[in-house]
């Protein structure tokens, strides 16, 4: 996996070819402009090469911000999947401890949705859920 020309300094972006996603790992906890920067990138580097499944490794984010995760799964993510035009299926890598303070901790999206996101704290069983897709 080698990183895009959308990385940051705080989020690196590789699209996976083999795997038929696009990755994106937190390099560290950020602030919220920086949390909207890194996800724009996101945005960008799903448009520029038609993705709609992602990884988005959130493990080292540990300072999340209470409204930064509803803002990612109602407002953005339905954005962007109306740009992208087709479905869009994301998971997220978390920390455990994390996973288990969420009421719904795992997806948590309607099955019928163009959106579907879930949560996780195993990368193989996040790959296995975007394969499944």
């Amino acid at each position: 996996m080698s990183p895009t020309q959308f990385s940051t300094d705080f989020l690196q972006i590789a699209y996976r070819p083999d795997l038929g996603h696009l990755t994106g790992r937190w390099l560290r906890s950020v602030a919220e402009a920086e949390l909207h920067t890194g996800y724009a990138a996101l945005r960008q580097a799903a448009l520029h090469h038609g993705c709609g499944h992602w990884l988005i490794d959130s493990r080292r984010r540990t300072n999340r911000s209470l409204n930064g995760p509803e803002w990612v799964t109602t407002q953005f993510l339905p954005q962007v999947q109306q740009a992208l035009g087709q479905p869009l299926r994301v998971c997220f890598l978390v920390l455990p401890g994390y996973l288990a303070s969420l009421p719904n901790a795992a997806q948590v999206a309607a099955p019928d949705s163009p959106v579907q996101f879930a949560r996780f704290v195993d990368e193989g069983a996040a790959n296995a859920w975007l394969a499944g897709g």
